[in-house]
C-alpha cells in the first residue's frame, strides 16, 4: 500500500510538473560581483548567474536574463508576476513579501574607507553619528543604515560609481561587502591596496527570489524541487569547489563554504 501510494504521488507530482508554463518566467538580476556581474565582454556571469543558468536547463528554459539597477530590480519584482531575481538578502521586512527559492550566499557587510583614511572607525555609533557613508540605492544596506540614524548617507545609483566616488574622497566609507569591493576596484584599474576594511557591522543569507502572485504554488514548489536536485549534484559541488578558490586566488578576503552556501 505505501509503495502503491509512492508511486501514485510522484505520478501526479510529474504531471504538476510537466502542465507547468516555465516559459512566463522572467529573470532579472543585478550587477554585484561576484553573485553576478557583467564581464569583459558585456556577458552576465557571477557565482549566482551559473546556478541560475543551470536551472534554466533543467527547467528547458532559454528567457534572456536582464540586468538592472537594484532599485528598478526590486520594483519588478513587486509588481510583476513570475519574476525570479538574483540576488537577494533575507530580511524580517522583506520576509512575507517573496518566494525564498534558495540560499546560496552568506556575506558580511563591512565599511570600507581610502587606504590612507585615518577616521575613526572603531565602532558603528561613531561612523553612522559622524561621518559620511556612502551605499547604493535601494540596497537593503541603505534601509539598514537608514534603521541605525546614520546622519550623512549618500546614495548612488550602482557600484561603479560607488567606488570611484570612494577613490575620490567623496565620502568617508563605503558600505559594502569584501569581494564586490575588490572585483570593483580591479575593473576599474586600482589595485586592491586602495581601501581598508574598517568595521564588519553585520552578516546577510542572500537568496534567489521569486514575486508572489495569485495560483503560483505549483511553480514555486517544482522550481524549488528543482534547486533541490541541482544543489545535490556533482556539478553543484564542483560549481563551489571552483569558486572558492577562484575567490581565494585573488589574496584579498576570504571565502569558504558551508552547509552548499558560498559564504565570505
Amino acid at each position: 500500500m505505501k509503495v502503491l501510494f509512492s508511486i501514485l504521488m510522484f505520478v501526479c507530482f510529474d504531471s504538476v510538473s510537466q502542465n507547468l508554463n516555465y516559459s512566463e518566467l522572467r529573470f532579472i538580476s543585478v550587477d554585484e560581483p561576484p553573485a553576478n556581474y557583467l564581464d569583459s565582454s558585456g556577458e552576465l556571469s557571477g557565482f549566482v548567474t551559473e546556478i541560475v543558468k543551470q536551472l534554466q536547463k533543467q527547467l528547458q528554459n532559454d528567457t534572456s536574463i536582464e540586468v538592472m539597477p537594484e532599485a528598478r530590480a526590486i520594483r519588478t519584482l513587486d509588481t510583476s508576476p513570475n519574476v525570479i531575481m538574483f540576488s537577494l538578502s533575507r530580511s524580517e521586512e522583506r520576509e512575507n513579501k517573496y518566494h525564498w527559492l534558495a540560499h546560496v550566499i552568506t556575506k558580511r557587510w563591512i565599511f570600507f574607507s581610502r587606504f590612507d583614511s585615518s577616521h575613526e572607525a572603531s565602532t558603528l555609533s561613531h561612523i553612522v553619528s559622524s561621518r559620511t557613508v556612502g551605499v547604493i540605492h535601494g540596497d537593503i544596506r541603505e534601509r539598514w543604515l537608514q534603521k541605525q540614524n546614520t546622519s550623512n548617507l549618500i546614495s548612488i545609483l550602482d557600484y561603479n560609481n560607488a567606488v570611484e566616488m570612494l577613490m575620490r574622497d567623496r565620502f568617508d566609507f563605503l558600505f559594502y561587502e569584501s569581494f564586490g569591493v575588490f572585483s570593483t576596484l580591479k575593473k576599474l584599474g586600482y589595485s586592491s591596496d586602495m581601501v581598508k576594511s574598517e568595521l564588519v557591522a553585520r552578516e546577510s543569507d542572500v537568496y534567489i527570489v521569486m514575486s508572489k502572485s495569485i495560483d503560483d504554488s505549483a511553480l514555486v514548489l517544482e522550481i524549488q524541487n528543482q534547486f533541490s536536485i541541482l544543489k545535490k549534484s556533482d556539478w553543484y559541488s564542483n560549481h563551489l569547489n571552483k569558486w572558492v578558490k577562484k575567490l581565494n586566488a585573488e589574496g584579498v578576503a576570504d571565502a569558504w563554504t558551508a552547509h552548499g552556501v558560498l559564504k565570505y
